[in-house]
């Protein structure tokens, strides 16, 4: 009952909100002789259309189809009379003193274009016709110079003719439209049966309104509700987007088809809203909510929404602008029903409009926002809510049909209209085309339409619950990937594989290291006199040997051995700090460790065996060798990453895992390596793919010296020399490679990848002008996922589309990307990352705590586990997967995974009296918008320079197009 008698007493409020206000100031003529401020509506629209004067966002364009057998004559005399009975057609806009002004124009006449086309062919006229419009529609308005409209009138056929009419914004609404459809329809029915027909000008003009609305004070209280409820911080809606947002918008956009719900759909929604006790508009634009909520991921969501300010009579049937932008905030959370969002979206909604005279600009002002140059200072997305009324009757035999016009322009990220017309729903999406493709718009309309449905079926299921996603899109992200033949399926051994191509090619290059190489026999043969030495002491399968060692040959050796001896190794790279060093050892229980006689001091204090690899005699004969069977779920290697806790985890890879990696390579890579070179340590997960890529297809694994990166030019001199075909290294390494190496010591080059960091757009153009033969991948894999998991060959269309995704699943990994209720992400929409198939780790080893907590049983398969990476990325339309950063504090420094949390526990253990401290990064390359109060010299510059050349010259002919007094204005606005 409370809850009913609030609802009553809001109702009440919103039905008599000012209304001893506007009894008591009701609108007069404006006294005569008086400069006429521009109304609050029209100032933002000025202000608007100053910053970007040759863009024509702010036409307002409908075209009119008229059947039947029409005098055109009498048209123009009706289209003539409306003009003349509107001053606001006939006003202009001038600046004097620092002040904006409005004045009637009263010697100015209507510009009416005459066609006749009835004479062309019907493809040459509706070409033409075409033509006609889009000119009309898309010619800008010069403030200072009237009119602004604009009328064309198109003869098709003698029974056809279609009038196009374009108005700035300034001077019309939706509301003033349907006022110039009743006078034109008025005006022409009087003029066809009479001589003359009745006056229709109103005795009070936009004019009288505007300056009437200049002396209103601001109320108070109204003021005070939007300082409260536009409090704190006001996020912006990163919707997923296509493109990234550029510096400045600019309002390229388009119209998506309208769906038109079907009567049982719409009569549901009608039927709901009025079980709710609210509006059709309420119930949709909770809708609009929910789809915004579920496809951004962000709780705290602001909506602009038209609503017109004509509170007096006298303003119902006057043409002009009296629409202002009420901002309706909601925060939303997944437990919310739908029945809950909706009482709260009422409640926002009429306590809105109850305070809707405080204009927007003045918002802006008093809550100190500050303004960007790409987004709008409160909300990107708009909501639109209309009623279609019937066309007026022109008379017996003319009738009359009308569509809005789109003039490819949207001044908001996204705008969704549903219209109403004889109870049936359809809903129209309006988007910037530089944000959104058209496939993604129209997967919007599909997303919607489902949400409807589940909203109807059950309003008081929880928000996060209701389906989104069409049957085809959940089919894809269900099963993005079909398994792929394994050609190693008969080894269960990654070692086993290159003891067959010792069998096949003994004598072929196997590893090179500076000027020394060794052949596959050679290999293989001093591999088994260092496993037989190992096997000496009993080892157990899946016994963890450590191998720290320089980069040299005897590396490769020490770590095949390992893997003949039946036992893993555990790569320590010995310039790690003692500290990691102890902990590794310890951590995995290493017993034995195959090392050098230089590094041999770094284990003493570990009460371990040590063997050490440069003191083992060689012997090309090894008698009575015997070497265990090797099962695929063995261990083959354990590499060790950051810890979120402070220490590193280590990641068991088994021969299987391995195995699968590898042999994807063969199904996804056009060519094996002939020679690879190796630019990282062994103790770095990347690292496998070239080593046991190239070994277990016969190419000779060159290995790069220790920070040959300082020397570009000896680079190009082993890729040369050495005939390279395949490499492996950091985007960042390979920009450098580019930009300093001789390009024609790099033609043996077949496949290059880069992996560890986000490829940016800027290399990919550098490698695509100048090299049409080299193939250039981006690769993706946590090393719990057994180095790669996700792959993407890199083309033009990457740059076209300003973005390198890392593509689409490999090694028969099967990849999801879920929100944060585990259930599927629509394609386009950001989620974390989940990696399963038989490329994925057992999990962390001696840690099951850790294990449990991102090693998942799948929610959609639970006969499988999935590893839950805290990446972030979202599906393109072309089905790649795009990359977009990380969900937690990890960060990647040159390629290494490093938790902010073990940077922190590193510092504070310097000294027993640090207890806290801070960490502070910088990503570079984000796009961040320019804010007007930064906007430096140095900002002005990064913007220029942003800029395409046409964007350039628009802006600088747009600063050139202003008067003096038009710059000053607007520049004292600004800064206000």
């Amino acid at each position: 009952m409370k809850k009913e008698t609030e609802k009553s007493d809001l109702l009440s409020r919103w039905k008599n909100r000012d209304k001893k206000r506007q009894l008591s100031i009701s609108i007069e003529k404006a006294p005569m002789d008086v400069n006429i401020p521009l109304s609050h509506g029209q100032k933002r629209l000025w202000i608007l259309q100053q910053l970007h004067p040759k863009n024509p966002f702010y036409n307002y364009s409908e075209t009119y189809t008229i059947n039947g057998d029409l005098n055109a004559n009498l048209l123009v005399e009706c289209l003539k009379r409306i003009y003349n009975d509107h001053d606001i057609l006939r006003t202009t806009y001038y600046v004097e003193n620092r002040e904006v002004f409005q004045k009637i124009d009263n010697q100015s006449e209507i510009v009416i274009s005459l066609q006749d086309l009835s004479s062309l062919s019907s493809e040459d006229s509706k070409n033409q016709r075409q033509k006609i419009i889009e000119t009309n529609a898309n010619t800008y308005f010069e403030l200072t110079k009237s009119p602004l409209i604009r009328a064309s009138l198109i003869k098709t056929n003698p029974t056809t003719h279609i009038l196009q009419i374009t108005l700035h914004h300034i001077v019309t609404d939706k509301w003033s439209m349907q006022i110039f459809r009743k006078e034109l329809a008025g005006y022409y029915k009087d003029l066809s049966t009479k001589n003359d027909a009745p006056q229709r000008r109103n005795e009070i003009q936009y004019t009288d309104y505007a300056f009437w609305q200049s002396k209103n004070e601001i109320n108070i209280d109204s003021l005070n509700y939007w300082k409260k409820k536009l409090s704190g911080n006001i996020p912006l809606l990163n919707l997923p987007s296509d493109y990234t947002r550029g510096l400045q918008p600019t309002f390229k956009g388009a119209a998506s088809y309208t769906q038109t719900f079907n009567k049982k759909l719409s009569n549901k929604l009608l039927s709901l809203s009025q079980a709710l006790e609210t509006t059709p508009y309420v119930l949709l634009l909770s809708a609009y909510y929910i789809f915004l909520f579920r496809y951004s991921g962000q709780q705290d969501i602001l909506i602009g929404s038209p609503i017109t300010n004509r509170d007096q009579k006298v303003l119902e049937n006057l043409i002009g602008f009296f629409n202002e932008t009420v901002v309706l905030r909601t925060n939303i959370s997944l437990d919310m029903s739908v029945k809950d969002l909706v009482n709260e979206v009422r409640k926002n909604t009429l306590e809105a409009f109850e305070n809707k005279n405080v204009p927007f600009d003045v918002l802006v002002k008093e809550l100190k926002i500050e303004r960007s140059l790409a987004v709008n200072p409160f909300f990107q997305v708009m909501f639109l809510y209309h009623s279609v009324t019937e066309n007026p009757p022109f008379g017996d035999n003319i009738s009359l049909t009308h569509n809005w016009f789109d003039t490819k322009v949207s001044k908001f990220d996204l705008t969704l209209y549903i219209a109403e017309e004889k109870g049936i729903l359809s809903s129209t999406f309006e988007y910037a085309s530089d944000l959104f493709h058209v496939s993604t718009i129209n997967r919007f309309q599909a997303y919607f339409l489902l949400l409807l449905e589940g909203i109807v079926s059950n309003p008081n299921q929880n928000i996060g619950e209701i389906p989104m996603l069409p049957e085809p899109e959940m089919h894809f992200l269900l099963n993005q990937e079909r398994e792929r033949s394994n050609v190693f399926s008969g080894y269960d051994g990654i070692h086993n594989i290159i003891e067959d191509i010792y069998f096949s090619n003994p004598n072929r290059i196997a590893v090179t290291y500076r000027n020394a190489s060794i052949t596959y026999k050679e290999l293989n043969d001093k591999a088994n006199v260092l496993a037989n030495h190992l096997l000496k002491s009993e080892k157990k399968p899946n016994e963890l040997i450590g191998l720290c060692m320089d980069r040299s040959i005897d590396v490769i050796i020490a770590m095949l051995a390992i893997l003949k001896s039946g036992c893993a190794y555990l790569p320590i790279d010995p310039e790690y700090p003692e500290e990691r060093i102890n902990y590794m050892i310890a951590d995995a229980q290493v017993g034995t460790i195959v090392t050098q006689s230089n590094y041999s001091g770094l284990f003493e204090k570990n009460n371990i065996q040590q063997v050490i690899m440069n003191e083992i005699p060689q012997s090309n004969e090894i008698n009575n060798l015997s070497l265990p069977n090797t099962k695929g779920a063995n261990l083959a290697y354990v590499i060790y990453t950051s810890g979120s806790t402070g220490k590193p985890k280590g990641v068991p890879i088994s021969h299987k895992n391995i195995i699968h990696s590898t042999a994807g390579r063969l199904t996804f890579y056009e060519e094996n390596p002939s020679a690879f070179l190796l630019m990282s340590s062994i103790s770095f997960d990347s690292s496998k793919a070239g080593i046991f890529w190239t070994l277990c297809t016969g190419g000779n694994l060159v290995i790069a010296e220790k920070r040959i990166e300082q020397d570009m030019e000896k680079i190009g001199h082993l890729i040369n020399d050495l005939k390279i075909s395949h490499t492996l290294m950091l985007p960042s390494l390979y920009s450098l490679i580019l930009d300093y190496v001789d390009y024609d010591t790099l033609n043996n080059l077949k496949t290059v990848i880069v992996a560890g960091e986000t490829c940016p757009i800027g290399l990919c153009e550098k490698h695509l002008n100048n090299f049409s033969g080299i193939g250039l991948y981006n690769e993706y894999g946590p090393t719990e996922a057994t180095v790669w998991c996700i792959a993407h060959k890199i083309s033009i269309n990457d740059i076209k589309d300003d973005s390198v995704p890392i593509g689409k699943p490999v090694a028969n990994a099967k990849i999801y990307i879920l929100d944060e209720n585990q259930q599927l992400t629509p394609i386009g929409v950001p989620g974390e990352l989940y990696i399963g198939g038989s490329g994925l780790s057992e999990g962390y080893l001696n840690s099951e705590d850790l294990t449990q907590k991102v090693f998942l049983t799948n929610p959609h398969n639970p006969k499988e586990r999935l590893y839950r990476t805290g990446d972030l990325a979202k599906y393109k339309n072309d089905g790649n997967i795009l990359f977009l950063g990380r969900v937690d504090e990890q960060i990647k420094i040159r390629g290494y995974r490093v938790e902010l949390n073990e940077i922190e526990n590193t510092i504070k253990s310097y000294h027993e009296k640090i207890n806290e401290a801070v960490v502070i990064y910088e990503e570079t390359g984000q796009n961040e918008p320019l804010e007007f109060n930064n906007l430096s010299d140095e900002s002005i510059i990064t913007l220029l320079k942003n800029m395409d050349e046409k964007d350039f010259n628009v802006l600088m002919t747009s600063i050139e197009s202003l008067s003096e007094s038009e710059k000053d204005y607007l520049l004292n606005q600004i800064e206000v």
